[in-house]
């Protein structure tokens, strides 16, 4: 629901008011978010890093620390990433 949320008013923000700059998302509760449009200049080469503490152990894998903080942001929890897996095709080419 977030998602819908955050392109609806960038959407608004730039089509209905023809407004330049980023929209940024500010937490306003433990589940509740704001938006605001900021400045390029404010927001343009800054990187915010992600906490140790939403790494796991073995540097593999989020934390419940990072579930807990991106939920605001997501609305339903994290998918569960999944591998892609073909049959193997036997090849057709023949070497002359």
């Amino acid at each position: 629901m977030q998602n819908y949320s955050y392109s609806f008013n960038c959407t608004a923000l730039t089509l209905w008011h023809n407004l330049d700059g980023s929209i940024t998302i500010h937490r306003t509760g433990e589940y509740s978010v704001d938006y605001q449009l900021t400045k390029l200049e404010d927001v343009a080469g800054k990187t915010k890093q992600m906490p140790d503490e939403f790494i796991n152990s073995e540097d593999n894998n989020v934390t419940e620390a990072f579930r807990h903080y991106v939920l605001p942001l997501l609305g339903s929890g994290i998918p569960s990433a999944h591998r892609l897996r073909t049959p193997k095709v036997p090849k057709i080419l023949r070497k002359e």
